[in-house]
């Protein structure tokens, strides 16, 4: 959502400006003083076209656009005033900067606490934790740096973040902070009678040059620039373009308004315009490569309107009373819709329905009237008010509300969500989800970096020899067995090493010398062949991985079997567990909360679907060529947990999983003695196999 994009008027407003239903203070544009409701319209457009979009809305397939309106629309009208300011000896960065402020902060900060009023009331600690964490990415307006690392916008992991919407926010604000300086600067090294022509050259040239960044990224890494600057500033900066572009016309006589022909030019373009920016809400482009080459629709539709000027065949809608009062209230409503949807689907999640047709029209018609309460109460004192809300009152304010914010964030964190909240058969489910993969610290992430300094840490028995004599290799799925592998292990004072990185399978790869053009994965399992290689005292490999639920996973899981054997290895396979396809301890909240009390156990029907039918008749048919080989032992723990055509999820008040397809540490020993056969054959097979 952009902001700039409905400001209104920098200077002090008139005397007969009051906090009204409409429009209190009506800004100039750039080009004269008339306020331009067309844009005005525009506005109303666009977040009806987000709101459509995300409360799913039939129509509104692609109303994800109105953001990119929003943002043509900011950088025309922030553009228009430094350029005037400018001109008149009058620009102040820090005005400038708190005049921003003033129009963002007092709306966003009220948005900001009742979210976290909401989110006491109804969210799980983890999900508060969560909440309470955006709420200070929200205020330092950051939002959009925190959601890159997660990619998350289109996600279903979205629908949990009451925030999220302020990605737009922060983005706005980098380019405010940008915007003044590269202005000021082609200003003061320019002459005179030159000054604005030049900056409109540097606004096109860094309008191309973040256009080019921005296709390039959704060509080689799609949606790597959603929360970008560089990939978004393009947007703002045509605005900008146009701003300068109106300023320049009017200056040499060539106003949209001035003569028939450029009336007649100015209407086809608006035309033009509002047939792109109509049909691209509409007609359900994909989210995948956004922004991206269909962007500049939206964008070109955008500045057409922008640059054409008012139509008067249209002005009976554009200028009709509810689509200027819905501009009016556009920036409220966005900040109100998508908390609002956001814990309504949660609520509706807790008590398992649908959040169908009459709850969508409830949720739209409240986001408008909170934005008109919005509105009126809290946005408009705030920009009229001025002697009560002084500058060093607004800037003390936002650091207090910053300060606060960060100290319950900090309780937050340390109290893992005020867990005594929610009654503590709720807090199980909770602590299920808060452990993470064990032995983090020797973990690798992605890019094959861990805390632990040691090239492999070791587990199982500190008495054993020097030399390891076992290696667990694998992914996340591997990593989560260490702390029952490690018990069973000291149990036959087995010594062994940890080999696994998060989402790298183990994999057999032949030798090579071209480590620049190898991932990260491929580096690390070259690292892993080479130990084993060189070290014949590591002769029990233990290997888990992520299945995938497919039979292309059980060829190459044992492809790499047959060559570990072949190098004398004794190999330990862990066998696929269940796929629940659903976070297990999320469900078993929402269940107690549903049913208002604890559920001790929970067991589900053993569905082919669940325990993986397909995948383990693959393996099954895999295992027929070594059932006289020793060597490969396979550790099936599906046993443990299902039992007469049903499989635990909880058990004796404990989740068996942590998350989708993770166990839970808490229920982790229970497969210790099946591990502990598991590796006590083992070690009788490589006694039997060594010279």
């Amino acid at each position: 959502m952009s902001v700039g994009a409905i400001e209104r008027s920098e200077g002090p407003p008139r005397a007969s400006s009051a906090p009204s239903g409409g429009s209190a203070v009506r800004e100039a544009t750039s080009v004269g003083a008339t306020f331009r409701q067309d844009i005005n319209a525009l506005r109303a457009w666009a977040v009806i076209a987000v709101v459509g979009y995300h409360f799913n809305i039939a129509g509104f397939a692609s109303g994800f656009v109105g953001v990119d309106i929003f943002f043509v629309i900011s950088g025309f009208l922030m553009t228009g005033q430094v350029l005037q300011q400018l001109q008149a000896k009058r620009f102040s960065l820090s005005a400038f900067w708190l005049a921003r402020l003033r129009r963002i902060f007092p709306a966003l900060l009220v948005l900001i606490l009742s979210t976290v009023v909401l989110g006491w009331c109804l969210s799980m600690p983890d999900a508060f934790l969560r909440q309470v964490r955006q709420t200070l990415f929200a205020l330092t307006f950051s939002s959009n740096i925190s959601l890159d690392d997660q990619r998350g916008y289109f996600d279903v992991a979205a629908q949990t973040k009451p925030l999220l919407h302020t990605w737009s926010l922060a983005i706005e604000w980098q380019f405010y902070l940008c915007l003044p300086f590269l202005l000021l600067a082609v200003w003061r090294v320019t002459p005179a009678p030159r000054r604005e022509r030049h900056v409109l050259l540097a606004l096109v040239f860094f309008t191309l040059a973040s256009m080019a960044w921005c296709l390039l990224a959704s060509v080689s890494d799609a949606g790597s620039g959603f929360f970008s600057l560089r990939a978004r500033a393009w947007e703002l900066l045509a605005g900008g373009v146009i701003a300068c572009a109106h300023r320049l016309a009017a200056a040499g006589g060539k106003a949209v308004d001035g003569s028939r022909p450029a009336v007649r030019a100015g209407v086809l373009a608006a035309a033009a315009g509002w047939i792109l920016v109509g049909l691209t809400a509409l007609s359900g482009l994909s989210s995948g490569h956004w922004p991206g080459p269909w962007t500049l629709l939206p964008v070109l539709g955008s500045a057409l309107i922008i640059w054409g000027g008012p139509i008067k065949a249209m002005q009976c809608l554009t200028a009709s009373r509810p689509v200027q009062r819905v501009g009016d209230w556009s920036y409220s409503i966005y900040l109100w819709h998508w908390p609002l949807w956001v814990f309504a689907q949660q609520w509706a999640s807790y008590h398992d329905v649908p959040v169908q047709w009459p709850a969508q029209a409830a949720l739209l018609m409240a986001s408008v009237a909170l934005g008109y309460l919005s509105f009126r109460y809290v946005e408009q004192p705030t920009r009229l008010r001025r002697d009560l809300w002084t500058p060093s009152r607004m800037w003390t304010g936002y650091a207090l509300a910053l300060g606060g914010l960060a100290v319950f964030t900090v309780a937050a964190v340390k109290t893992h969500g005020f867990p005594d909240r929610v009654p503590p058969y709720q807090q199980r489910a909770e602590l299920a989800r808060r452990t993470n993969t064990p032995r983090d610290e020797c973990f690798r992430n992605a890019q094959s970096q861990k805390r632990d300094p040691a090239q492999f840490c070791e587990f199982g028995s500190a008495s054993g020899p020097k030399v390891p004599q076992a290696m667990l290799w694998g992914d996340s799925l591997a990593n989560q067995y260490l702390e029952p592998l490690s018990a069973a292990a000291a149990q036959w004072g087995l010594g062994g090493l940890i080999a696994t990185q998060s989402g790298c399978r183990a994999l057999w790869l032949e030798p090579t010398h071209a480590s620049d053009a190898l991932s990260d994965c491929e580096r690390f399992n070259h690292e892993v062949l080479d130990y084993l290689h060189l070290h014949a005292q590591a002769g029990i490999v233990i290997l888990g991985r992520n299945w995938s639920n497919s039979e292309a996973s059980a060829t190459e899981a044992f492809s790499l079997v047959r060559r570990l054997l072949a190098e004398g290895k004794t190999v330990v396979l862990i066998l696929p567990l269940l796929n629940p396809g659903f976070d297990v301890p999320e469900r078993w909240m929402r269940e107690q909360f549903r049913v208002g009390h604890a559920i001790d156990e929970w067991r589900l029907k053993a569905t082919p679907e669940l325990i993986q039918e397909t995948l383990r008749s693959a393996i099954s048919r895999q295992l027929l060529e070594f059932a006289d080989n020793p060597r490969l032992v396979t550790v099936d723990l599906l046993p443990q947990i299902c039992s007469d055509g049903e499989c635990f999820l909880v058990r004796g008040g404990q989740a068996n999983y942590r998350d989708t397809i993770h166990i839970s540490n808490l229920n982790a020993s229970q497969y210790q003695a099946i591990f502990s056969r598991a590796l006590g054959q083992a070690v009788h097979a490589a006694q039997a196999a060594s010279p």
